[in-house]
Order: C-alpha cells, then structure tokens, then sequence
C-alpha cells in the first residue's frame, strides 16, 4: 500500500514538470486622471532654518502716555465723578475739594484785581494832568511803572488760579490732565487730603497705543533681536492675530523669575487691547544652518514615523520616510531623507499614501 501511495506522488510530480502551474499577475498601482488632477505639488528647496519660538506677556501702557495726577493744593474730597476704567477728558471735573488754600489763592486774585483797578485810574488821571501840564513826566512815569507791575501780578495770580482750577466759595476743582482711561483711584468722598502727599489721587493712560511686555529666560536672549516679527495672540481676542515686530528689549534681568522684557509697540485701534490683558507671542528667528525646507502639509505622520510622497511622474509614486528636525507654523525642516529639487505631493496626499501603502 505504501508503495502505491510513492508511485501515486511520484506521477504528480512528473506532470507538474510538464505543465506550469499559473501565478497571480504583480498589479501595478497607479493613480486614475481625476485622481492626478486632484493632486498639488511642492518642491523641496534648501532655507536656512527658521525656528520659533512662543513667549507669554501681558498688555502693558506706554508710559510717556501715563500720568498719575497729585494733589497741588489740600482740602476735604467733596465729589469724585469717575471709576477705574472710566474715558476721561481734560474738561470735565473729576474731583472737587473744599479748600482753605484754594480761599487764599481766591483773596489773593481779588487783591490783585483791586490793586490793577486802582493803578489804572491813576495812570489815567496822571494822563490827563499831563497832558494840562498839571503834572510832571516823572509822575506819568511812576504811574505807569505802578499800572505795570499791578497787571504782571493780575496775570499771575490768575495763572495759578487757572493751574489749580480753583472755583468760586474756595472749590478746588481737579481734571484730567490727559484724555485717557482710568487705571487706578485712590480717592474718595470726605477724604482729607494734604498738598504734600507723596500718593497720587489717581492714574490715567492713553491706550490709543499700547505694549504687549513679554517674558524673556536667558536661554532665549541671543535668538531675539529688535524688528524681530512676532504674531501675537489673546485669549479675549480668539480669532485675531495680530502683526507686530520687536520694539524695545530692556536691559534688567528680574531676579525672581529670571526673565527679562521685550517690548512689542502696537496701534490700540477700538480699545480692544486692555492693560493686564494675558498675550502669547511666536516669535521667528533664524538659525545659522541651512536645510531641505518643504510645505509643512506634505508630511504625514504614521507608526511613529514621518513620511512623502516624492512624485516622479504618473506611475511612478514613491513614499519615502524622512527625518524631521524642526517645523514652523507652515515649514518642515528635513535633515535626512529629501533631497533639493524633489516633487512632492500637498494636497490629498494621505490618500495617496493609503493607495500605494495598503
């Protein structure tokens, strides 16, 4: 029996040497003329590498339009017309005292009328004795000496008047020495207040334009420059991205948390950027290499891995692993893998990569 089975085998064996046996045809994978159509390419070219780098901060004023306005003379608060955050302009009344100085100042500019009155008469008169002879070209002299000095000291006495805004029953009216928002008070009803306090009453800024002040570590310093362009962003402005270049970098490293300020000087246009507001910065700064640089979107990313697709022509799609050493917000820096001058794919490419890597 065994060696009817041996026979059997060994028949089979002979006529498969005298018929081949068919395999499966290799199938080529190519792309249909709507699917090429749907494609877009970019090339690989050598950049120098770009890095970025994200930076916090905060919405800061200008401090040469902030004023922080001090008592000039004392009183009892009678009135504040204002709240932090408040739009002031420079006419409006924002605090109101009862002064016993202010009454000073208001005795001494009705003296000083009194005086201007009384001198001009006299000068008038000794006009008209000179001019009958009645009079002396001395006296007409001394006369209007006297109508002199009384005017200089009317305009004086009025010019502080008008500097402290003083009204009249003895008021010390205080304004806004600059259109602009409130940022801080310390002051309030029925608060007695000395003219040689060392505090401000309070704080006001113009925030028509503004600095964004971030935070700079040490690490960082040598790849931040002045003109440097930084897109900046808010939390309270979600869709906005603002424009803005590297304006002052300051000097002072804070010992506490090891950083220092780069300042970012920008148009306030409507008011939507308000002092403390939080901001993140991406910062672009180059590095002294160059490198393959190719559109960010034409990488894929898969098995831990990044990958191209390198289009040589219709039939002939190659997927190619690389290494990635840095990207920015649309640039992929390659160290290995690409070479210049290659076709790669950036749109559809995933299904691409599905296609020739089932």
């Amino acid at each position: 029996m065994k060696s009817i089975i041996l026979l059997g085998c060994f028949a089979l064996l002979l006529l498969a040497c005298g018929k081949e046996i068919p395999q499966e045809e290799n199938k080529k994978t190519t792309l249909t003329k709507d699917q090429l159509n749907a494609l877009t390419f970019t090339k690989a070219e050598v950049k120098q590498v770009m890095g970025s780098l994200t930076l916090n901060g905060k919405v800061i004023p200008d401090e040469n339009n902030l004023v922080n306005v001090y008592p000039m003379i004392g009183g009892k608060v009678v009135s504040v017309n204002f709240e932090i955050g408040d739009l002031l302009d420079t006419q409006k009344p924002i605090i109101v005292l009862n002064s016993g100085e202010a009454r000073e100042y208001e005795k001494e500019l009705l003296a000083a009328q009194d005086e201007y009155e009384l001198a001009k008469k006299n000068y008038d008169i000794q006009v008209e004795l000179n001019k009958s002879k009645f009079s002396s070209q001395r006296e007409l002299a001394y006369a209007r000496k006297d109508l002199e000095l009384a005017k200089a000291e009317l305009a004086r006495v009025k010019e502080v008047y008008n500097v402290y805004s003083i009204s009249d029953g003895g008021k010390y009216v205080i304004k806004s020495p600059v259109a602009g928002f409130v940022l801080e008070k310390k002051v309030g009803p029925n608060m007695q207040i000395r003219s040689d306090a060392n505090d401000y009453l309070l704080s006001v800024a113009r925030l028509d334009e503004v600095f964004v002040a971030f935070d700079v570590y040490e690490k960082d310093l040598s790849r931040i420059k002045i003109g440097q362009r930084i897109d900046i962003k808010s939390i309270a402005l979600p869709d906005t991205v603002i424009a803005g270049e590297i304006t002052r970098i300051e000097n002072i490293v804070d010992p506490l948390t090891r950083t220092l300020k780069a300042r970012v000087l920008l148009k306030n246009k409507g008011y939507k950027l308000k002092p403390e507001m939080f901001c993140t910065g991406l910062l672009y700064y180059q590095e002294p290499e160059s490198m393959i640089a190719i559109d960010k979107k034409a990488l894929i990313f898969d098995k831990n891995k990044y990958f191209v697709m390198v289009f040589h022509h219709a039939e002939k799609i190659e997927t190619r692993q690389v290494e990635v050493y840095s990207t920015t917000e649309n640039t992929a820096y390659i160290s290995s893998g690409l070479s210049a001058g290659e076709k790669l794919i950036n749109k559809n490419q995933l299904f691409v990569y599905d296609v020739f890597n089932d």
